[in-house]
């Protein structure tokens, strides 16, 4: 199934893009399509712990169970003060 992963602010600038379409199996979750970006765009590792993961707009947790036209949207915490 066909899973499109939108990057927002620096992270489309790691990853040169900002939009990533990734094939999956059938009951893939969000944790898989996660670590299946990093093995696609290794630059993304160290950035990991400052992300926000949504599916189709509303936040999700990795065991969240895709579906295929899933839009997946990753973006880092902002920190303000």
């Amino acid at each position: 199934m066909k899973i499109e992963v939108r990057l927002l602010a620096s992270l489309r600038v790691t990853a040169g893009r900002d939009v990533v379409t990734l094939d999956l199996p059938p009951g893939a979750t969000l944790g898989a399509a996660v670590e299946r970006l990093l093995a696609e765009l290794p630059a993304m590792n160290e950035h990991t712990p400052m992300w926000h993961l949504a599916v189709n707009g509303a936040h999700a947790e990795a065991e969240a169970v895709l579906q295929p036209g899933d839009r997946i949207t990753i973006f880092p915490y902002i920190a303000g003060g």
